[in-house]
């Protein structure tokens, strides 16, 4: 992973990644907007707001009404659940979900 990607990702789109992998980690699948606001206790603007963001940094794609993390979103989530979000079990059990392939991408 690069150094540079990690150290451009603002402590912001930092929070919205963690934000999708504990929505994840919890539900067992992606949320969509109104899902990952009402859950984050943001506004809906600003909820969408903050997954365009990740969405043009390529971390994240939508895939219908859910955001979807890309591989290199992944790869972005692993190197920060290995090194700034290594104690948080949430995002640890959500990591564990994507390695396994168990996270589902479907709304229910």
């Amino acid at each position: 992973m690069s150094v540079d990607l990690l150290a451009s990702l603002t402590a912001k789109r930092q929070e919205a990644l963690r934000d999708v992998l504990l929505f994840l980690g919890r539900h067992g699948r992606y949320p969509t907007g109104p899902e990952l606001a009402e859950f984050t206790g943001l506004n809906h603007d600003t909820a969408w707001y903050r997954l365009r963001a990740l969405s043009r940094e390529g971390l994240l794609t939508r895939k219908g009404r859910i955001f979807v993390l890309t591989e290199k979103g992944l790869a972005v989530a692993q190197a920060l659940g290995s090194t700034l979000w290594k104690e948080d079990e949430e995002v640890q059990r959500a990591l564990r979900l994507l390695e396994y392939g168990r996270a589902a991408e479907e709304e229910r």
